[in-house]
């Protein structure tokens, strides 16, 4: 597969093939989490659903909500201890 890049872009990537591909790996992830959220945002689906679809724990996914200006419906004792599937569903 070829991805056409800007020529700035080009300048900024490592010039390692294998952190070039970490560096894809990360991007992805983050798009990933984006796109997730954005669903939630809408939505689509628990918070639990998001953090499935994105690839992530829910446990990642809450702070990252918080960060993309969602407030999700979270108990915090769910933090400190294994998150029930009910609770997950409240999500």
């Amino acid at each position: 597969m070829v991805i056409s890049l800007s020529p700035e872009l080009v300048q900024e990537l490592p010039p390692d093939p294998a952190t070039r591909s970490e560096v894809l790996a990360l991007g992805l992830q983050q798009w990933r989490i984006r796109q997730a959220l954005e669903a939630y945002r809408q939505g689509e689906g628990t918070l639990a659903y998001a953090a499935q679809r994105a690839g992530i724990s829910i446990r990642q996914i809450i702070p990252l909500a918080y960060a993309y200006g969602l407030t999700p419906k979270v108990d915090a004792a769910w933090l400190s201890e294994e998150l029930s599937l009910d609770q997950a569903a409240l999500l």
